[in-house]
């Protein structure tokens, strides 16, 4: 039978297995990337990475959507046609594969079109995600992201010199500003 002639049952568990396999596979590098270092990717990288993973996570094969694999890595077991829809199993840890294959070629890529394009071989019409544009425009240092609350620290400051409180040592302790006068 072809693989989309089988029938397939898709269970809880294996909607669970599919969609954790996928989270490790493609959303962890991301994560660990944008999170942690974000200075050695770009969106070039990222791109490839996930695009890259996700097709070699897609032809490794899957078990229980039912489809055998295209790539078949190292100790590949063939499956037999009555045991398990004829489906084989990877013995081989592709999914870490995949996730690291994902990993270095994110920052690999990013690496080489920041080469690139600071030697000139990458211009502004050639940058299709405008990765570089914007860097060139955003010559702030990001100071509108940071959210900068210092009136109440100046306040407080002030009315420690003058000798005013909030009102919490006044003998109420409800905090409210009163002026002594009950």
């Amino acid at each position: 039978k072809q693989w989309y002639q089988r029938r397939v049952a898709i269970t809880a568990g294996g909607l669970y297995l599919i969609c954790s396999d996928l989270v490790f596979v493609l959303l962890f590098p991301h994560l660990v990337l944008v999170v942690h270092f974000p200075h050695l990717v770009n969106r070039y990288g990222m791109v490839v990475g996930f695009s890259t993973a996700l097709l070699l996570r897609a032809l490794s094969g899957e078990p229980v959507l039912g489809y055998d694999a295209v790539l078949k890595f190292p100790n590949y077991s063939e499956g037999v046609e009555g045991v398990d829809n004829g489906v084989g199993h990877q013995k081989f840890p592709f999914r870490m594969v995949c996730m690291l294959v994902h990993l270095f070629l994110a920052i690999g890529v990013s690496y080489l079109t920041n080469y690139l394009y600071k030697e000139g071989y990458l211009t502004d019409e050639l940058d299709v995600l405008k990765e570089f544009k914007e860097k060139k425009e955003d010559t702030k240092t990001n100071k509108d992201l940071v959210i900068e609350n210092t009136y109440p620290v100046l306040e407080l400051k002030k009315q420690a010199t003058n000798g005013h409180t909030n009102g919490s040592s006044n003998g109420h302790g409800n905090g409210l500003h009163t002026n002594g006068n009950c």
